[in-house]
């Protein structure tokens, strides 16, 4: 099974994924001008589909596609997968297509948001009722139709058609018309799923991004450590851990291992990921404050010294409730 969705131009057709290198491609935009095109790359692992979403030749979200199952994914689990695929030998398919950015945009609404149910019964794959129906109630959105392997995307908007990307149309033929084949051709195969739209694009925190917040919650427990002991820092950093992670679904992905080291894959937006690691370090050094009597601002200085303007760009020192010196 190979999933194909629409595309403009292939600039990698499909090919074994033995026979490609996916971190040179997600990378290619930085050293050659000329890489630098919005697009998806296609991973597909058995049933399994991973997409990586370009923008500018930069990747800037990535998601999972499967039966029965679709959404985000960490583009750092995504190049492990990749590479652990390669190094087995199994016989995965790649191929890095270029497109709009608002096709890009329709498809991570179907791959990150939840369907649109609507209160009143509705046939979506009769369009002789879908398509008035839509009008009748202004719907803004994006419409999946699914042939087979083959994915469409239609984008609506206040009920009125706005523009459509399909698989395998010839260029020739009108998007109206091709539109009416589709449903015509696939027959009660045919799976047409309503999302609500993106009101613009979103953005995943990259592998980078994520590490350069695994170091600081890393460097806060060292620090934590020296002051209070290693299992009651580690004790602290946990209890903190699912105290924030109830606001911040995103720091229940890291990991605290019993050796003292931070891992995981949280899937969020830079500022949601900024968030919920500033909650986290916030509730650590109140509780370290309280009961060990540490300094929370020494801690943050010495910990985030190095990567001080980044972490400032982010915000990540305003969403802290200490005045620091940095």
């Amino acid at each position: 099974m190979s999933y194909q969705f629409p595309f403009d131009t292939a600039f990698l057709p499909r090919t074994k994924l033995s026979y490609v290198n996916l971190p040179g491609i997600l990378s290619d935009g930085k050293r050659d001008r000329s890489g630098r095109v919005s697009g998806y790359v296609s991973i597909q692992l058995g049933e399994r589909c991973f997409l990586v979403f370009m923008r500018n030749g930069e990747p800037f979200h990535s998601a999972r596609l499967q039966p029965g199952s679709r959404g985000p994914a960490a583009l750092s689990e995504v190049l492990r997968l990749v590479g652990t695929e390669i190094e087995r030998g199994e016989g995965g398919q790649i191929g890095y297509f270029g497109t709009g950015e608002a096709q890009l945009q329709a498809m991570l609404a179907t791959l990150l948001q939840e369907p649109v149910v609507f209160a009143d019964p509705l046939d979506p794959s009769r369009p002789e009722m879908l398509f008035p129906f839509l009008r009748e109630r202004r719907f803004s959105g994006v419409i999946e139709l699914v042939d087979g392997c083959r994915f469409h995307y239609v984008h609506f908007e206040d009920g009125a058609y706005r523009a459509g990307w399909f698989s395998d149309r010839d260029p020739s033929v009108p998007a109206a018309e091709f539109l009416r084949t589709v449903f015509t051709t696939a027959g009660p195969g045919l799976r047409c799923t309503l999302y609500p739209a993106f009101a613009e694009m979103p953005v995943q925190a990259g592998p980078g991004f994520v590490d350069l917040y695994r170091r600081i919650i890393g460097g806060v427990m060292r620090e934590l450590s020296q002051a209070t002991g290693r299992d009651t820092a580690m004790g602290i950093v946990r209890r903190a851990q699912q105290v924030a992670a109830a606001a911040h679904p995103c720091v229940g992905a890291f990991n605290v291992t019993d050796e003292g080291r931070i891992s995981g894959d949280p899937v969020d937006s830079p500022a949601g990921l900024t968030d919920g690691v500033a909650a986290w370090v916030t509730e650590v050094l109140i509780t370290a404050s309280d009961h060990h009597g540490v300094d929370p601002a020494a801690i943050v200085e010495r910990t985030a010294r190095d990567s001080r303007f980044v972490l400032a760009e982010h915000g990540f020192f305003t969403r802290l409730p200490w005045a620091l010196a940095l």
